[in-house]
Formats: structure tokens, sequence, C-alpha cells
């Protein structure tokens, strides 16, 4: 009987064990879970906060690409952004300053220094955000954990584009014809003809109508951003057989092989190009483009998708491109001076339901914004130009030469709706033309050095 009791009472010793060990592992477990739940709320707060201070910069940032000593305007303008999207003005320094008051945002710009090397200090003008939110608590205060100061850090610095990969394989040439006596102007520029009689054709002309002289470099011309281009891919205007196209390949910029032009067009090259390099020139029929340009046309639909503003099925201007520092409901519409963001409706190839590379590679690109190669002249004989630079690109479509013009002068009519006139390049030939609109936009940060007089200014966030 001794014995049934005993084991009774140690039966008894062990269950209450379990129950406390039972408890024990539970409050593990609750505290734990309430860590996560807090964790994540912390964890969107420091996104929010983290897209609030990319917008303040890129707002402020825009004050600078117009006055780049304008460090006033860009702290005003920034802080008028943050604002915006909802940072209580009270809580943000009322000077500029990299170093907040306790428990405030603060917001400074500058002139120089942006990447903030001491060693090779650099002239890149610069807005810097520091944006704190509130980190809400549901749980874990009752651990007397307080509250977290959640916050984070964005700049942005005006510079100009040095290099560049993902390039479309189009060469737009930048020098001038030189003039014998007076120039040709105007009209005269757009026919074949020797307007002033001096024996030579559209001397001292722009060698396309995208572009306008360089009141920085007399002996070259830029692209005219915000207005209708025509890139011409027939036989007119070409040089011994060559009509723009240029073999970049995937790894080296300077490729000869003409036989990838298809699909660079399609993908974009991956090969990295710098300015002054020198990049072969292609010869022969220019379809193989085209068809590459068809076909990137043909897996558009993501920027419909996520940012529809009309014209059902094609990504329209304002459906690709946004205007970091715009004013609420200001009209996003191609513009000579403004510096555009390219929307988040990127494509894989590969994925999601965009075919494969049939080469085995992975690209990603939008496909109504390409990347083209600034070029100083293609020249008979001569089997290489130097790239002069990189200009964004926004593709309308493809027109017979017959009506290239015609369409762009109605296209200019109303540049806030480009749509109606938005194709895809079917059936292209060896007439077509394209047509689009050279846009600034954001650049990669490795690709942006001092501010260059010669080349367009950029916005790049380098925090």
């Amino acid at each position: 009987m001794g014995e049934v009791l005993a084991y009774v009472r140690q039966a008894a010793g062990s269950g209450g064990q379990t129950i406390i060990l039972f408890v024990l592992a539970m409050s593990i477990v609750f505290v734990i879970g309430v860590l996560v739940v807090d964790f994540g709320l912390w964890l969107s707060e420091r996104r929010g906060a983290q897209k609030d201070a990319d917008a303040a910069v890129l707002a402020g940032a825009q004050a600078l690409l117009k006055d780049m000593n304008d460090t006033n305007g860009a702290f005003q303008d920034a802080v008028k952004w943050a604002g915006y999207n909802g940072v209580d003005a009270s809580t943000i320094d009322g000077s500029p300053t990299t170093n907040c008051s306790p428990g405030n945002s603060c917001i400074a710009a500058g002139t120089s220094n942006c990447r903030e090397d001491a060693s090779a200090p650099d002239s890149m003008p610069w807005v810097e955000a520091r944006i704190r939110h509130p980190g809400a608590n549901l749980f874990s205060s009752i651990f007397t954990l307080g509250e977290p100061d959640i916050g984070a850090i964005a700049r942005a610095c005006i510079g100009s584009p040095s290099s560049q990969s993902q390039l479309s394989p189009f060469g737009v040439q930048t020098n001038f014809v030189p003039a014998v006596g007076p120039p040709e102007a105007g009209n005269e520029c757009l026919n074949e003809d020797d307007d002033d009689g001096d024996g030579t054709v559209n001397d001292g002309c722009p060698l396309s109508n995208c572009l306008e002289p360089n009141p920085a470099d007399p002996s070259r011309t830029r692209p005219i951003y915000g207005a209708v281009c025509i890139l011409k891919t027939g036989a007119q205007g070409s040089v011994a057989g060559q009509r723009g196209q240029l073999t970049i390949g995937e790894t080296d910029c300077s490729q000869t092989s003409t036989s990838t032009l298809k699909h660079d067009f399609h993908y974009g090259a991956n090969a990295f190009c710098q300015l002054d390099q020198e990049v072969t020139t292609g010869t022969g029929n220019i379809i193989g483009l085209l068809q590459g340009l068809n076909e990137r046309l043909l897996e558009e639909g993501r920027c419909d998708q996520y940012f529809y503003t009309g014209n059902a099925g094609y990504d329209d201007f304002n459906e690709v491109l946004s205007l970091p520092g715009a004013e609420p409901g200001d009209v996003i519409a191609p513009s000579p001076d403004h510096v555009f963001s390219l929307n988040d409706c990127w494509i894989t190839s590969g994925q999601d339901g965009v075919a494969p590379d049939p080469e085995g590679h992975v690209h990603t690109y939008i496909p109504r914004a390409i990347d083209l190669v600034l070029i100083d002249e293609l020249e008979q004989g001569d089997q290489t130009a130097t790239i002069t630079g990189f200009a964004g690109f926004y593709v309308i479509g493809c027109y017979d030469d017959s009506i290239a013009v015609q369409t762009k002068e109605l296209i200019e009519q109303n540049l806030n709706d480009v749509g109606p006139y938005l194709n895809r390049c079917d059936h292209p030939k060896g007439q077509d033309d394209i047509l689009g609109i050279f846009v600034k936009k954001l650049a990669p940060p490795e690709a942006v050095t001092n501010p260059d007089p010669n080349l367009p200014l950029t916005i790049v966030l380098v925090k």
C-alpha cells in the first residue's frame, strides 16, 4: 500500500513540473509572436520612411536641375514634397541640416561632394533627407520596450551619365556638317537640296531632326528633349549603307558581329559602354532591328495594367514615366527640362508569362522605354564611331517614311496624349522610321559623374 501511495505522489509531482514547463514554453511562444507582429509593423514603417525620403530628395533635386546653386529652392521643394507624403511639417527642422533635432526629420542640400569621398571630392550638387516615422506598438509595449525610432536616409545627386548598359544598338549622330558660307537652316534642312547654292547639301544642319545645336560645344548637337523625334532607319540619308545601327554585344561594347542586332534591340545589350569609346557601326539590312523592336513592343502591357490612364492595351507615356517632385494633379507629359523616373512596371525575360531569351540571358526592361547611343558621326568608309553620350527614348511606334513627318506634326499638336498614335511596329519594312520622344530619366549610381555641359543632366540616388 505504501508503495502505491509513493507512486501516486511521484506522478503528481511530475504532472506539476509538466504544467510549469508548458506554461513557460507558451509564454516564450507568446513573446516571440508579439515581437514578430510588432517587428512587421516596424519594417512596414521603415519602408514608408524610405519611400518618403526618396520622394523628398527627388523633388528637391528638380530645383537643382534648373539652377545647380539653388540649394534653398531644393530644400523648400523637398520639405514641401515630404509634406505631401504625410510627414508633419512641425517635425521637420526648419533650416537645412543633416544633424536632425531629437525626434525630428531633417533635410539639407549642397553644391559639391555628393558622394562624401574626401580623397576624391566631386562637384555634384545634392539633396539629403533623413525622415523619421513613429513606430507604433501593438503588443511589445506590454514589456515596456517603448516606441522605436524608425527612420530612413536618402540622397540624390545631380550629374551627367558617363557609362551605361542595356543599350539599344542604334546610334544618333551629334556632329555638325560644317557650313560652307552661311549654313542652311529650318526647312532647308528637311530636304536633300542645296538650298543656298554653295555646292554642299544641308551644310551646317544637325544630322537629325531630333537634335539642336549645343550651346556648350559649337561642333556638336544634343537631343531635343520633350519633342517628337524621327529615327531614320531607311536608306534615306544613310552613309555607305550605314543607317545608325551599332553592333553592341552581351559582354563587349566593341563587338563587331551583326548577328545579334534583332536580339539586342528586343532585350537591350548587356555590354557596358563608356563615353569616348569606339563602337562599331552596322551596315546592310536594318530589318532585324525593327523586328526586334516589334517583339519588344508585343510584350508591353504591365505599365497599362498597373497605371492605366487610357488607350487600353498600350503603355502610355504617363504610364511608363512619372515626375519626381510633381505637384498633386500635375499632368505627366513630355518636357525639355524635367528628369523622369520609370514606373515600377518592369518585365523580366522568362518570368511571369514573358518568353525567355533564346540566348539564355536574363533581361529586365520596360518595352517602350529604350536607351540610345549618341555618337559623333557616320562617315564614308569608316566602320567605327565615337560615343558622345546616352539618351532615354520613349517609343511611339513605326511609320512609313512618306508619312513620318506629317505624323510627327500631328502628334506634337497634343503631347499630353500620344496614345492614339501608338503602334507596335507590326510588319516592319525597310521604309519604316521609328517615332519617339527623347526623355531625361534617372540613371544608375555607378553611371553618373560630375555635371558636364556637353551632356544632359540627370538625377541619381546614392543612398
